[in-house]
């Protein structure tokens, strides 16, 4: 008698880097363990979320940092690993198995950075609270503790979602922010990508990077690092060790 193969299904965008990596961390484990799995994933579940509990299989491995995938799984039978950020209120967690990023850990690897480049102003650029994501308002209010406790004056901006009709309204009002800081300040930003918009305002408003203004990203996410001319220093979160955990 053949021993049962066990199908997992893996809920994740492909779009996303974070998400990628993660799988890519899954598939280091089955090549490393040789574990008995079939591996079911794809690119644009959502299209078949009606009959959602049909074909999760044996068992899931999912993005909870995307609240549309926490309710689609609240109710089913099978066991799942969710795969998110870190939260500093224990009730926040999903009552699944859960492998956190610890986003105080990133925000304060970031911090340290600069500190250890002589640096003591320091700023952050998040994200509005109104984009959903719960990992951007937990980096923030890491940053927040962060610079309380350590009797630094910190300054948070948090700007608006990017879209091609709002672009430039967006880069303007950051330039805005911008100026208003003293020079020597480092700028922690919640993303690469929000990173890479505050070395492009810092090249239209010809200050210098990292002479006048530093600017630290958090992902390390590598194409997005390449899309500037100047060289971002950004914290990785170990997606891929996630996702092999």
């Amino acid at each position: 008698m053949h021993e049962k193969r066990y199908r997992i299904t893996l809920l994740f965008n492909a779009n996303k880097v974070y998400d990628r990596q993660v799988v890519e961390g899954v598939g280091e484990y089955l090549q490393a363990s040789q574990t008995d799995w079939d591996i079911f994933i794809e690119e644009d579940f959502r299209c078949r979320i009606d009959n959602i509990r049909e074909w999760l299989g044996d068992g899931v491995i999912a993005d909870y940092d995307d609240r549309s995938i926490e309710t689609l799984l609240s109710n089913v039978s099978v066991p799942i690993v969710g795969v998110g950020g870190s939260y500093h209120r224990q009730e926040d967690y999903p009552p699944v198995h859960y492998i956190a990023t610890d986003n105080a850990a990133l925000v304060e690897k970031a911090f340290l950075h600069l500190k250890e480049k002589g640096i003591n102003r320091f700023a952050f650029y998040g994200l509005p609270a109104s984009s959903g994501k719960r990992w951007a308002q937990e980096r923030e209010q890491a940053f927040r503790q962060l610079v309380g406790r350590e009797r630094y004056q910190g300054v948070v901006y948090q700007g608006m979602e990017t879209a091609p009709e709002n672009w430039q309204h967006a880069q303007n009002r950051l330039a805005d922010w911008l100026q208003t800081l003293p020079p020597q300040t480092g700028i922690i930003a919640v993303t690469d990508s929000r990173a890479r918009h505050l070395l492009q305002a810092c090249e239209h408003l010809k200050i210098p990077v990292p002479e006048k203004l530093t600017v630290i990203g958090i992902d390390n996410e590598e194409l997005t690092r390449y899309l500037s001319r100047v060289a971002l220093s950004s914290v990785a979160q170990g997606s891929r060790q996630m996702g092999y955990q």
